[in-house]
């Protein structure tokens, strides 16, 4: 077996209250190198003089990792959002993992979701509780959609890429700017690399209101000023990287046609959430499929034709339930 070290790459952008916590989590588990990205200085309580510091001013995260990635001079890289944990397991599984198969250029696993103070919760939405990765060694390889929808975890604090491997793919990364933990997947199937998905809870993903990713703590018109945000950036991300998918394996592979769709189902939010002609953007996204493979992305659409007032409602409202914790 080939001895690997391990790098926990951090991301953090203004949430201090948790970044020493995801910091000592690498530390304490026996990463062998541990690299900050963020928009702030001072020190890190209880991690001085462990970890490495790296400045980005930039919110994209595929722009953090990015930096990290080039900061690092470990063999295996792991990310780690701010506001996350690492498992004491997980880099003695990661050694084991990469270093007994020097092939492997990807790994994503499972994640246990925490709340704000790391009490365990139970996630009810799809993106979590839907996820069947011990099912994966039984994917045909060819159905992208079965694996984006209901296995692959899909997580940054659960996504781990051999270095070497992932620097030659920065700049396609740099150029999607969002959706990293998507990116690299999709990179690893793209490359024909050997990849990894595995049951494995390694990560404690924490869910509060200050996360990105969901709509807790917010009101209408926040979340529509951060609906709008973000669907921007995924719609671009989704672009570049169904633009990758058809270079490289048609226009028509089942990869190209589900990363064309979400990102035009993304452009749609983002248009209807800036009162950007939403009409005009919904009947563009129902001409281009923009709601084939989500029943919800199509009911927006076709409410917004006839109110765009009462689609944004209605976003707002759906988002509630979908991010529930139960």
């Amino acid at each position: 077996m080939t001895l690997v070290r391990v790098a926990a790459v951090v991301t953090a952008h203004d949430r201090r209250e948790f970044l020493p916590l995801a910091v000592r989590s690498a530390l304490d588990g026996g990463a062998d190198e541990v690299i900050v990205v963020r928009n702030f200085a001072g020190p890190i309580e209880g991690c001085e003089g462990r970890y490495r510091d790296v400045p980005c001013a930039t919110p994209d995260t595929n722009e953090k990792e990015a930096r990290g990635l080039e900061a690092s001079q470990a063999d295996v890289v792991g990310f780690l959002d701010d506001d996350d944990l690492w498992a004491p397991e997980k880099v003695p599984h990661l050694r084991s993992l990469f270093g007994g198969d020097p092939g492997l250029v990807y790994y994503c696993h499972a994640q246990r979701p925490v709340d704000a103070v790391g009490q365990p919760v139970i996630a009810s939405h799809r993106e979590l509780a839907d996820k069947h990765p011990e099912e994966f060694d039984r994917w045909d390889g060819t159905q992208f959609e079965t694996l984006v929808r209901t296995l692959w975890p899909g997580n940054n604090s659960s996504t781990v890429v051999r270095r070497t491997w992932a620097v030659d793919w920065l700049p396609a990364f740099r150029e999607a700017g969002w959706s990293a933990d998507l990116f690299w997947l999709v990179a690893a199937l793209l490359s024909r690399g050997r990849l990894q998905v595995g049951p494995e809870p390694l990560t404690l993903l924490r869910l509060h209101g200050a996360n990105m990713s969901h709509t807790r703590g917010t009101t209408p018109a926040e979340f529509r000023a951060r609906h709008q945000t973000t669907c921007e950036r995924f719609a671009r991300s989704n672009a570049t990287m169904a633009r990758l998918s058809s270079e490289r394996l048609g226009p028509s592979a089942p990869m190209t046609v589900y990363l064309s769709e979400a990102g035009e189902a993304f452009r749609f939010f983002a248009d209807l959430e800036a009162a950007r002609r939403p009409r005009r953007a919904a009947i563009r996204a129902l001409r281009r499929h923009a709601g084939r493979r989500d029943r919800g992305v199509l009911f927006a659409a076709l409410v917004a034709v006839v109110s765009p007032g009462l689609a944004r409602r209605l976003l707002y409202r759906s988002s509630v339930r979908r991010w529930s914790l139960g």
